[in-house]
């Protein structure tokens, strides 16, 4: 047999900003009306992908399949949409006062709508998903499979971390874990 056709090996990175002035945020009804509230988001996503393909012998293989993915999303600029359909893209909306206190930023009144309070929508995401796959041929056509799924995600309202950091919380996670057993017999007429 020749190596590489027994074992192959692959791993991709991938690295994502993302930037958006008119990023929605909540729907508020005040005085009756619908209040359409959006901010600019200055969002980071890191991921990455393992891969082992390994056939020890043409009946039996093993392979494994790993993915980390964290994502960091930080708001600020809120605005609220006043004319959506206004031809100046300064005239669709108007910046909001806020401030920061705990969880929640308060929204200054003026003198048509009443003081309120929006949830802090900073995010930190993260996720790891893998699996291993070992498969038996025990007999032409015939096969065994034995899986382990693992996964692993946390979130939170926070955008404190750095997206690399974020990814190394997931140590911390406790685990869902899956184990299978398929059997797969080929009957011949």
């Amino acid at each position: 047999m020749i190596p590489y056709n027994v074992l192959k090996l692959s791993l991709s990175l991938n690295y994502f900003e993302n930037t958006d002035n008119l990023q929605y945020v909540d729907t508020k009804i005040l005085n009756g009306q619908n209040k359409y509230l959006m901010a600019h988001i200055a969002q980071k996503t890191l991921g990455a992908t393992f891969r082992i393909d390994y056939n020890i012998t043409p009946e039996i293989s093993l392979q494994y399949y790993g993915s980390s993915f964290a994502s960091v999303g930080k708001y600020s600029a809120f605005k609220e949409i006043t004319k959506p359909h206004a031809a100046n893209y300064a005239d669709r909306f108007s910046l909001l006062s806020t401030t920061l206190a705990g969880k929640e930023y308060q929204v200054a009144a003026n003198c048509e709508t009443p003081s309120y309070s929006i949830q802090n929508p900073d995010f930190t995401f993260t996720q790891f998903r893998s699996n291993l796959v070992f498969r038996w041929e025990y007999r032409p056509g015939s096969q065994v499979f034995v899986v382990w799924g693992n996964e692993r995600t946390a979130s939170k309202n926070d955008s404190n971390l750095k997206v690399d950091h974020a990814i190394r919380q997931l140590n911390d996670v406790l685990p869902n874990n899956i184990f299978l057993v398929k059997l797969n017999y080929w009957f011949s007429l």
